[in-house]
């Protein structure tokens, strides 16, 4: 495994929590590291915003991934955490991912299952607090 690190979101968050993950995510997109946001279809079925009418609902639903842009992908959303019955993975592993920094709206059972999971598969993980989120996104952008 080598040492590249991915953001992944899960369920992405909202209010202040929200704006510094997005902050972070394009840190990520500008430093050239994947970004996989884990989604919840059922909230992105009843959502009118632009971004969530981006989303392929019917494959997110069948297990399916969908491209976003450059390095950057989306996933359906179980039950539990980010990982739990979806590719992810499959897919860090395939990226050569080692750290995933976990972020989303806190507390959060999906947030904390995710890391659980991601820790038990073996990965460096970080919690994207609004705090580190601010100073790893800054340290992304000053590299």
């Amino acid at each position: 495994m080598s040492d590249t690190m991915a953001l992944v979101t899960v369920d992405g968050g909202t209010g202040e929590a929200a704006g510094a993950l997005r902050d972070l995510a394009a840190a990520f997109r500008g430093a050239g590291l994947p970004v996989v946001h884990a989604v919840d279809t059922a909230l992105v079925a009843a959502a009118t915003s632009a971004p969530a009418s981006e989303l392929d609902v019917e494959l997110l639903d069948a297990g399916g991934v969908q491209t976003l842009g450059p390095a950057e992908l989306a996933v359906g959303l179980g039950t539990g955490g980010a990982f739990d019955a979806t590719p992810l993975d499959a897919i860090l592993r395939g990226l050569g991912v080692a750290t995933v920094v976990v972020g989303g709206a806190l507390p959060s059972p999906r947030v904390s299952a995710s890391v659980r999971e991601a820790e038990l598969r073996g990965y460096r993980v970080l919690l994207a607090t609004d705090e580190l989120a601010v100073t790893l996104g800054a340290y992304l952008r000053a590299a």
